[in-house]
């Protein structure tokens, strides 16, 4: 756990705010990203995490008109301490009220404005997502959230993380599975996730079948394929041309579910920059589509809202070392509004059946709920 925050800003289009002393500065991002500008091999601060929210890959992709002054780009924080985080085992029990969620018949008119933009050529797959909102108690506080999502190791995701915004009185909540990239000792790696099946047990004899299933299901290997090819040319496109799938379609178990993932790793060069890292492979192709730009257009129209933290990625520094997420399983938790907001979704090619990926994009719903709750 890091703590004694020394530094915390949250960056928009044209200004940030100090988190510290909530002032509001005029700033364009662009000059907070010029500090990202430091080779990989040499970072220089090693207590640090950086959220990077989804609309920030606008800029990347040359759409900065997309973007609303309102929406959060990133926050950066500098801590001074690390120390090991301390689980309270008699946490109050988390009880959400569900306020919102998705309707089938809005996202079946969502799915098929998608198919066609499909149809036409205009794009290759495209990550739909919805949106779930909920009440919780004036008793339950950030340290409960966080408990109840660190009790269980098991349960956990490899790259869940939590961070409490004092200014913002919001929790930044994430159990996410999936790694954006990985960087250490000179290699670069990314692991794009993309086909799901639910599973009730941890049954060794139910998950060998769902497994063999998923194995042979075409839909979801095209869309992981097509998404590992497009993060291989990412990477290729970073530095050396080099770009290679060490696990073409490996499996992942995460509560209730069962993935399919691969594996992509290139060497850098001394000279590679975080900044140059985060404008080719930022946001991820599993949760935007193919090709990245075009797809992220047509999301901004399909989805009609920001997505915000869900589907960023959250950065984290060590020695010789960082790794970032991508912010799936994850949750915004406002203790003002006393409210939660979870975002899912699942990818969709012509293959897809809008009755299979709302299914889908419940299965993940209620994987991260139920760890929280149950």
């Amino acid at each position: 756990m890091l703590s004694g925050a020394k530094e915390a800003r949250a960056y928009y289009k044209d200004h940030y705010i100090d988190l510290l002393t909530g002032e509001s500065h005029e700033f364009a991002v662009e000059g907070w990203l010029s500090l990202l500008n430091f080779p990989v091999a040499e970072h220089p601060i090693e207590k640090r995490v950086v959220h990077l929210f989804y609309e920030l890959g606008f800029l990347f992709e040359n759409l900065s008109e997309e973007i609303m002054s309102t929406d959060l780009l990133a926050i950066n924080i500098e801590y001074t301490k690390r120390e090991e985080l301390q689980i309270n085992p008699d946490h109050k029990k988390i009880i959400l009220s569900l306020k919102s969620a998705p309707h089938y018949h809005d996202y079946e008119k969502q799915f098929q404005k998608g198919h066609k933009e499909l149809t036409e050529g205009n794009c290759y797959q495209f990550n739909l997502t919805g949106e779930y909102t909920y009440d919780f108690e004036d008793d339950i506080e950030a340290e409960d959230f966080i408990s109840a999502l660190w009790k269980d190791p098991k349960k956990r995701g490899a790259f869940a993380s939590a961070t409490y915004i004092e200014h913002f009185e919001q929790l930044f909540l994430s159990n996410s599975p999936e790694c954006l990239f990985r960087y250490e000792g000179g290699m670069l790696s990314t692991m794009p996730i993309k086909g799901t099946m639910k599973r009730n047990t941890d049954d060794p004899r139910e998950i060998k079948s769902l497994w063999k299933e998923l194995v042979l299901d075409k839909k979801s290997e095209g869309e992981l394929f097509m998404i590992a090819d497009l993060l291989r040319n990412d990477l290729c496109r970073i530095d050396l041309p080099r770009a290679i799938v060490t696990r073409k379609k490996a499996m992942l178990l995460v509560p209730g579910l069962i993935h399919q993932y691969s594996e992509i790793k290139v060497p850098l060069s001394q000279h590679v920059t975080l900044k140059n890292i985060l404008e080719k492979i930022f946001p991820g192709g599993s949760i935007t589509g193919a090709p990245k730009k075009r797809v992220m257009q047509i999301l901004k129209k399909l989805e009609s809202r920001s997505r915000g933290f869900y589907c960023g990625s959250t950065l984290l520094f060590s020695k010789g070392q960082i790794e970032a997420s991508i912010n799936i399983r994850s949750s915004v938790v406002d203790f003002k509004k006393r409210s939660l907001s979870y975002q899912a979704g699942g990818g969709i090619t012509l293959l897809s059946q809008p009755q299979h990926e709302f299914l889908e994009m419940t299965y993940k719903h209620d994987s991260y709920i139920d760890t929280l709750t149950l």
